[in-house]
């Protein structure tokens, strides 16, 4: 007669040298904290991590090593859920055929596929991800959506899922994933049970745009552009539109706009609303300023277009964002309102 944990569905971990901890372990611990909720102590899931040769894979950071198993050892086994972790430097594990290959030939047979962090380039390198809708750590979303045109990328979802396949954000956005597999399995109840006892939402609020920063990473050559740069960082609160600016530089707007859009690689009200809302950010996360003062001195001129900007831009509003990045840190009890919000 089989044991309980021989019942219980298959999760498998592909990993390899380099790859991050968390993206490993918090998803997983998840899994398994399904037995601490179930009556008797019942295994939702049994649990494997393997790799290409097997044996004790390093992670990143820190060295810590985890035990693996061999990929061509579970070739048989009916796996319910494959999933992929991901790393600070995935060149080495995207160009490892054995890995891609394995997870291609494997994935039709599965049940549910699943990525963590930059654990979708692996998916995608797979062929897995096409004509889909995917997410995955912001500071990689657009090298992501440029390798990889034939995939919807949502650079802004905690995780995505898409018939079979789930994608996930950054690291602990994969423990969010994890918490959604087993709401999906086990029901609610046992998917809330398991985040009160992770003290974690059981669905976070807002996406990872609120974690991510903003202000784009092409630089500028021109020397114009620059100083108007520094000229819009320090003049926040003044009037940054396009004809204004334009005339800084002694330009017409149209010329002014295609110009920026080529150096910068946004539009300018796009740079402007940008760097508004990050020195609103910072104001939030850093200071006790009321939200009133914190929209004039961030060129939003009043609480509600802040608000507004906010929503659409971050999936919550001012008063939240601070008491998630401010507020809960180190007191309980703003920790306690900001769980109920």
């Amino acid at each position: 007669m089989a044991s309980k944990q021989e019942t219980a569905r298959l999760v498998l971990m592909v990993a390899f040298d380099g790859a991050s901890s968390l993206d490993i372990v918090g998803p997983l611990d998840i899994l398994s904290g399904t037995s601490a909720v179930f009556a008797g102590g019942e295994p939702g899931y049994r649990i494997e991590v393997a790799t290409v040769s097997g044996g004790p894979v390093t992670t990143s950071p820190g060295g810590l090593q985890i035990v693996s198993r061999r990929l061509c050892d579970f070739d048989d086994a009916e796996i319910d859920t494959l999933m992929v972790s991901g790393g600070l430097e995935m060149s080495p594990a995207r160009r490892n055929r054995d890995i891609v290959d394995w997870i291609s030939r494997t994935a039709p047979r599965v049940r549910r596929i699943a990525s963590v962090c930059t654990g979708a380039f692996l998916l995608a390198e797979a062929g897995l991800l096409d004509g889909r809708r995917a997410t995955t750590h912001w500071y990689w979303a657009e090298e992501f959506a440029a390798a990889f045109p034939d995939v919807t990328t949502d650079a802004d979802a905690i995780f995505v899922r898409d018939g079979k396949v789930w994608t996930s954000a950054g690291i602990t956005a994969g423990m969010d994933m994890a918490l959604a597999l087993v709401e999906e399995d086990h029901g609610r109840e046992a998917a809330l049970d398991i985040a009160r006892n992770w003290v974690m939402f059981l669905k976070r609020p807002g996406g990872q745009s609120q974690f991510s920063s903003f202000l784009p990473r092409q630089q500028s050559s021109n020397r114009s552009i620059i100083a108007l740069q520094d000229w819009m960082m320090d003049n926040l609160d003044a009037d940054l539109c396009v004809e204004r600016l334009a005339d800084r530089l002694c330009m017409s707007p149209r010329n002014f706009a295609r110009l920026f859009v080529a150096e910068v690689g946004i539009p300018p009200g796009r740079y402007v609303e940008e760097l508004r809302l990050q020195a609103a950010r910072k104001h939030l996360e850093s200071t006790s300023i009321p939200i009133d003062a914190i929209a004039a001195i961030s060129g939003f001129g009043n609480a509600e277009r802040m608000r507004r900007t906010f929503v659409r831009r971050l999936k919550v509003n001012p008063q939240q964002f601070r008491s998630r990045f401010q507020g809960a840190v180190g007191d309980p009890e703003a920790q306690g309102r900001a769980m109920l919000q």
